[in-house]
């Protein structure tokens, strides 16, 4: 049996010189669309330090495989 745990997107940005920002969204839906994972990156360099570029954004699913 398959059960789904869960979704999380890491955004990470480059507030340049610094270490990179990791953002932690957990609990996303399903499958988001490319186009509105690198919405949400967009928006969160916005909101970071002026001059700050997305470097990327990471999506980790988990399943538990059980008998």
């Amino acid at each position: 049996m398959i059960q789904t745990i869960g979704n999380k997107l890491q955004v990470e940005i480059d507030a340049g010189g610094e270490k990179t920002k990791k953002i932690t969204f957990t609990n996303v839906m399903d499958e988001p669309s490319e186009e509105k994972v690198l919405e949400l990156g967009e928006i969160m360099k916005a909101l970071s330090v002026e001059g700050s570029e997305l470097t990327g954004v990471i999506l980790t699913s988990q399943l538990r495989y059980t008998k």
